[in-house]
């Protein structure tokens, strides 16, 4: 991706990168260069809260299954449908859900009773209070659940610039993940049960990536400091 105006007027161009991207530079034409670094994420692992931790924030019990659903704001895409179809799977398998309510939803979805809402930030704190999520591919939550290695159903939304189904793709290949439209009543049942086999099986070994993007980001912004004083 390039940026929509003359990247050689600058002296510095970062660009975060995908899951599995390691640091590269580019030079331009101007002088300055474009760096990749690996994926940016909110906070430093460090910084996520514990299973234990993570549900005593949030005043749920440490006993139960639980899902977290967070399908997007329902902007572009209406993501009722799916919604309630997966919650009706889930519910049925065991599993309280909570449905994260995004900040910059124009519209709340209705939800069934029983299903309880939550509205946190960053929602990457708490992730390892659940057993599965169930969300779209977005930059941010992809890096974030593989960052905090819960299992996933993911329903990329196709209306966005932003390749979402490859994306996931990828984030199943780093964790326990299933990638699925869940359009119809047919994909969701698939989807939820190859997910509920996943969670059965024995992990595998999680990969090692590098997802300090942000730091080495700020190395970068910070090495400039000096030429700027002169």
């Amino acid at each position: 991706m390039h940026a929509p105006v003359d990247e050689n007027l600058f002296d510095l161009i970062i660009q975060p990168g995908e899951l599995g991207a390691v640091k590269s530079e580019l030079p331009l034409e101007g002088g300055g260069k474009r760096v990749t670094v690996p994926p940016v994420c909110l906070l430093e692992s460090e910084a996520l809260l514990d299973r234990k931790q993570a549900r005593k924030a949030l005043n749920l019990p440490e006993e139960g299954r639980f899902a977290l659903f967070s399908l997007g704001p329902g902007n572009l895409k209406d993501v009722s449908g799916i919604g309630h179809g997966l919650i009706r799977l889930f519910t049925a398998a065991g599993f309280q859900v909570i449905w994260a309510r995004a900040p910059i939803s124009v519209r709340d979805v209705e939800l069934p009773s029983g299903v309880k809402s939550v509205s946190v930030y960053p929602l990457a704190r708490y992730l390892r209070a659940f057993d599965v999520f169930v969300g779209a591919a977005g930059y941010n939550s992809c890096c974030e659940l593989v960052q905090s290695g819960i299992p996933a159903l993911l329903v990329p939304n196709d209306k966005l610039a932003d390749d979402q189904v490859r994306r996931a793709q990828m984030v199943a290949e780093l964790i326990p993940a299933v990638v699925s439209p869940c359009e119809t009543d047919t994909q969701r049942s698939e989807a939820v049960a190859n997910l509920l086999k996943m969670l059965a099986d024995t992990p595998a070994e999680k990969p090692e990536i590098q997802m300090n993007g942000a730091a080495l980001a700020a190395e970068e912004i910070l090495a400039l400091l000096p030429v700027m004083k002169r």
